[in-house]
């Protein structure tokens, strides 16, 4: 269980989950490495497994036991953690160079942020899926608002219901099977994924978003890949259709003026 209130299940660590990603983390909430990801925690955790609007009670208690500390701190032994700037020389030197890691270390690098997030964007490759869709997690979580994000959403649904692969190397040994191990990546990446949707559905006001996992319940509740598969394949266009159609109403689809979505002017709203 203290391994879901971990920096490994937090949406602003955006390269790791519970299975996925060994080595150090980088936290975009605190621009900081987490050297030590799964005995790493603070008040602003994001979990990546369920949307925050499910979880709120157990966040907000989470938060309220990390409440005096203002950055990163150990989870068992409630120390501080000082901010660590990232350096790319330090990982070449030791021969721990992670371009993953190195990415997302150069996120408030980039401007506008949606630029790396799209980079992450159509490919298969299972770890960069779960960077993907939590980088736009952490991205609307920062916004704050749907007409900043629909975008980036519409580009995660292109790849909803795609496999991802994994190499043995994104993987995190756990004495189990390489095929276990395959298995538990492969959730990780789907829950990431849908939350990120029903996440949107909450900003947006749309309800049937917000409650998209139960359009997908059977393949879901059973962890039955193949079937879930086909459920997101069917939902995707009705899903792409729906935000289209809302960001339309809201006369913010693709506006003549291209209001400023950088994350420092939504939050000074």
């Amino acid at each position: 269980m203290d391994a879901l209130f971990s920096c490994r299940n937090c949406v602003h660590n955006c390269g790791q989950s519970l299975s996925i990603g060994s080595g150090t983390g980088f936290c975009l909430q605190h621009d900081s490495v987490i050297q030590e990801p799964e005995r790493t925690t603070c008040k602003y955790l994001h979990r990546k497994d369920l949307p925050h609007f499910v979880v709120d009670e157990g966040i907000r208690e989470h938060a309220a036991e990390f409440a005096g500390f203002p950055r990163l701190v150990t989870l068992d032994t409630k120390e501080p953690i000082e901010r660590l700037q990232y350096s790319e020389r330090f990982h070449w030197e030791r021969k721990t160079f992670d371009p993953v890691v190195h990415a997302i270390a150069q996120y408030y690098k980039v401007g506008p942020r949606w630029v790396l997030i799209s980079a992450f964007a159509g490919g298969v490759d299972g770890r960069r899926s779960l960077t993907h869709s939590s980088l736009v997690r952490h991205y609307m979580d920062r916004c704050g608002t749907w007409t900043s994000s629909y975008r980036l959403v519409l580009g995660l649904l292109q790849e909803i219901d795609v496999q991802p692969l994994f190499s043995p190397a994104a993987l995190i040994p756990d004495g189990t099977s390489a095929e276990a191990l395959t298995e538990q990546a492969l959730w990780d990446v789907v829950f990431v994924r849908l939350s990120a949707v029903q996440e949107y559905g909450w900003h947006a006001g749309l309800e049937s978003l917000m409650w998209a996992s139960d359009s997908v319940n059977g393949g879901l509740a059973e962890m039955d890949w193949p079937r879930l598969q086909q459920e997101l394949a069917r939902l995707r266009e009705p899903w792409v259709g729906l935000i289209i159609d809302h960001a339309k109403k809201h006369d913010a689809f693709f506006p003549p003026f291209e209001p400023d979505y950088s994350e420092e002017n939504e939050r000074s709203k």
